[in-house]
């Protein structure tokens, strides 16, 4: 099986799966997150796929449903090369981000605790809208402004730089903060 079949439904994706002898992680994921996108739970899933381990369902799960199709393809056709650990990791990079670090997993045969750690320390690109923002607010309260964004989790930092104590008691009363109501 050189791509992943379509499903046309439940019935068919389980029998599929279970005459299926060799099984790629990228098959095994495919599946449950089709089954997962039909309605069944974690628990129906694992009986009717004969999963042993509750936490594997949950693995294949958010692999299956994190990657797109072609993702999924290259992964299936690298088994060996692309591990669930790989995939994993590859979570933590934005969808934008991620065809190519799958790419360049595949070219660089990176382990999967430095594409981790590459995800974590490697900033995202930021969007012509946050940029856009951060210069208006920069300009607007005088003072520089880095917006962190994390679009995934849609949520974020805001850092407001300051180059004096005095700066930041300024800063703090703006804000609302008067440190002298809270310190004796």
């Amino acid at each position: 099986m050189d791509l992943l079949p379509p499903f046309l439904n439940r019935e068919q994706a389980v029998a599929l799966y279970q005459q299926t002898e060799e099984k790629t992680d990228a098959f095994k994921a495919y599946t449950v997150s089709y089954l997962s996108r039909q309605g069944m739970n974690n628990r129906e899933i694992r009986a009717r796929l004969a999963i042993e381990k509750v936490y594997t369902v949950t693995h294949l799960k958010r692999a299956g449903l994190l990657l797109n199709c072609d993702e999924l393809n290259l992964w299936h056709r690298n088994p060996k090369r692309i591990t669930l650990g790989h995939v994993r990791a590859l979570g933590r990079f934005g969808a934008e981000r991620r065809t190519e670090a799958l790419r360049n997993l595949l070219l660089r045969n990176t382990p999967s605790h430095q594409l981790r750690r590459l995800a974590k320390g490697a900033p995202a690109e930021k969007s012509a809208d946050i940029k856009q923002y951060e210069t208006l607010m920069s300009e607007v309260i005088g003072r520089p402004i880095e917006i962190q964004y994390d679009a995934s989790k849609q949520s974020g930092e805001l850092i407001v730089k300051f180059f004096s104590l005095g700066e930041l008691d300024d800063l703090s009363t703006q804000l609302g903060f008067n440190a002298e109501d809270h310190f004796n």
